[in-house]
């Protein structure tokens, strides 16, 4: 099948599937092509547990998963030998090509769905910038949304301290559209939340703690089963080892300054 060279991947949209109701091999052959045609889709397609922008499901599925009217409605894909009354369909065995074929014309649309709920997004988030709401990470995102060197650079910020988006523009050297877009995937993945959210609790409010960053000395050895056993003076001398560390990686000791 002659198709167009897909766009590079940090450019490209970053959508999400979930699989359910499928037998586990021809999952594990669904999960396998739609990363082996990475290079050819439009859209670079992540595989999530739930909440995701697409919903396989299997033909055999007892019933199609119910869906919260107050959500926003999340296409299905139905995969299998018997096709459901209304609805996209992939017969088994797959087929490379015509999985393309699909995942581009489904993502075509999530795409467009997501470009029309932009505009009442931007008020809303025009509404949040003004009250000077903040973002703070809940934990470190997948490396799939680290896909630029300044996208790490912000998840860094976020890590650092809470920040609002001109906060954050303002630290990072990145434009408005960047972090505005980069908080809003974020947020869709649920790794962040602003401060007014349910989730803006999840850590103390002067600084993220150790164990959001990818290598947490927290996440191993002993000292996460005694923490009581490091005094304050010890703590001092590990946490700003471990940020400098990560902010000499990123090159933000000499731009900006210190979160």
């Amino acid at each position: 099948m002659n198709t167009p060279a897909a766009a590079p991947r940090a450019r490209r949209p970053l959508l999400s599937f979930s699989v359910e109701g499928l037998p586990a091999r021809d999952e594990l052959l669904f999960k396998s092509l739609v990363r082996l045609l990475d290079h050819r889709t439009h859209q670079h397609w992540d595989w999530q547990v739930q909440d995701a922008d697409l919903r396989v499901v299997g033909d055999k599925l007892s019933a199609p998963p119910e869906q919260d009217p107050a959500e926003r409605p999340v296409p299905l894909l139905t995969i299998g030998d018997t096709p459901p009354p209304h609805g996209p369909f992939l017969r088994l065995p797959l087929h490379a090509d015509a999985l393309e074929a699909m995942l581009n014309r489904l993502g075509a649309m999530l795409v467009h769905a997501r470009e029309l709920g932009l505009a009442a997004a931007s008020r809303s988030r025009s509404e949040q910038v003004a009250r000077g709401e903040e973002y703070r990470l809940l934990r470190w995102p997948s490396s799939t949304l680290l896909d630029t060197s300044m996208r790490m650079k912000l998840a860094t910020l976020l890590a650092t301290r809470p920040a609002t988006p001109q906060a954050l523009q303002q630290r990072s050297g990145a434009s408005a559209r960047e972090c505005a877009d980069f908080i809003s995937m974020l947020e869709r993945a649920g790794f962040v939340a602003s401060s007014s959210g349910s989730g803006a609790t999840g850590f103390a409010n002067s600084r993220a703690p150790e164990s959001i960053w990818p290598d947490s000395h927290i996440s191993s050895g002993s000292e996460a089963h005694h923490p009581a056993a490091a005094g304050p003076a010890a703590r001092a001398n590990v946490e700003p080892g471990l940020l400098a560390r990560i902010r000499n990686r990123l090159g933000l000791l000499a731009s900006g300054p210190r979160a």
